[in-house]
Parts: structure tokens; sequence; C-alpha cells
């Protein structure tokens, strides 16, 4: 490639030269600025020559491309198995989080929010689904004590109630069975 640019420039400058000499020789008249002419044409074919070089030695398009088709098939299904998996496992952990950040928002003005587990289930078509979510609460109440084995009219006690309440807020919220709730009042 150096050799070609070494000649590309030698050829300019001796038919530069060769341009410069006949100027000399031509006596003046009518017909120098047609010999002009012709010199200046032929030094644009001079200096375009490079282009020329290069489409004769390009056969195709796909040679122009910087990226081909071949190099992004070379990745085995194996790399591209880990980068789903790694996108699934962000995709499940987002979805916790904003599920974590939900219930907490729902709870928040009665409860105070020790733990949250959500566990997470893919389904055959590739949705995330909620299988069962486990809380641990303490109230924010304090002022209300609460004896464990008192029981009322319905045969429940006030913890009891207090879970069952927050058992159905999530449940109707996030269109879960009432049994995959887990809650714990401290």
């Amino acid at each position: 490639m150096i050799n070609y640019f070494y000649d590309y420039i030698k050829n300019i400058i001796l038919f530069l030269i060769f341009m410069s000499f006949i100027q000399v020789i031509i006596p003046s008249g009518k017909y120098r600025s047609y010999i002009n002419l012709v010199f200046n044409i032929i030094l644009v074919f001079v200096m375009i020559q490079p282009l020329n070089f290069l489409f004769n030695n390009i056969k195709n398009v796909e040679a122009l491309t910087i990226f081909k088709e071949d190099d992004f098939n070379t990745l085995d299904n194996i790399n591209m198995e880990k980068y789903k998996n790694i996108q699934n496992e962000m995709v499940k952990n987002a979805f916790e989080e904003n599920i974590k950040r939900q219930i907490e928002s729902l709870l928040n003005d009665e409860y105070y929010i020790q733990n949250i587990d959500v566990f997470l289930y893919e389904n055959k078509y590739e949705e995330i689904n909620i299988e069962k979510i486990d809380l641990t609460l303490k109230s924010n109440n304090n002022n209300i004590y609460v004896k464990p084995f008192n029981e009322n009219k319905n045969g429940e006690n006030n913890q009891e109630k207090q879970i069952n309440n927050i058992k159905k807020i999530i449940s109707n919220f996030y269109n879960l069975n009432i049994n995959n709730i887990f809650v714990t009042l401290t």
C-alpha cells in the first residue's frame, strides 16, 4: 500500500513537470488555452487514479462493509444462552424489586416491613409470574396491645384478622391466590 501511494505521488509530480515543460515550449496564442484544458483534464484523471484502483480491486459491495453477517453468526449457542440467562435474571430481579416497593407502598401506613421474599417463576410463554410472597411485618401502631389467644365472636383473634386483611390487599392487588401469601406479624 505504501508503494502504491509512493507511485501515485511520483506520477502526479512527473505529470506536473511534463505539463510545465510543455507550457514553456508551446508558443502563446489561441491554442494555448485548449492545451491547458486538455492537460488539466488529464491531471484530474491522474489524481482520481486511486479511486479507480480501489473500485477495480473490490469485486463486490459486501467487501466494503465493516461488519459481515458471518461475524455475528460465529457466536455459538452457548454464549447466546448465557446472555439470555443473564438478561432473564436481570429482568426477574427488577420485577422482584418493583413488587417489593409496591408492597411497601401498600402497607407503609400501618406496618413496618422487616422482610419481603418474593418467589417468581417463568411460565411456558416465558412470562414471569409471582409464585408466592413471604412477608414479615411489624405494626406501626404501638398503642394497640393484641393478646395472641383472645378470640372474638368469629373465632379469630385480632392478629389473624390483620394477617387476613393484609393477604386480601396483596391478593387483590396482584391477583394472586391468598394461599400463596404468607404473612408473619411480630
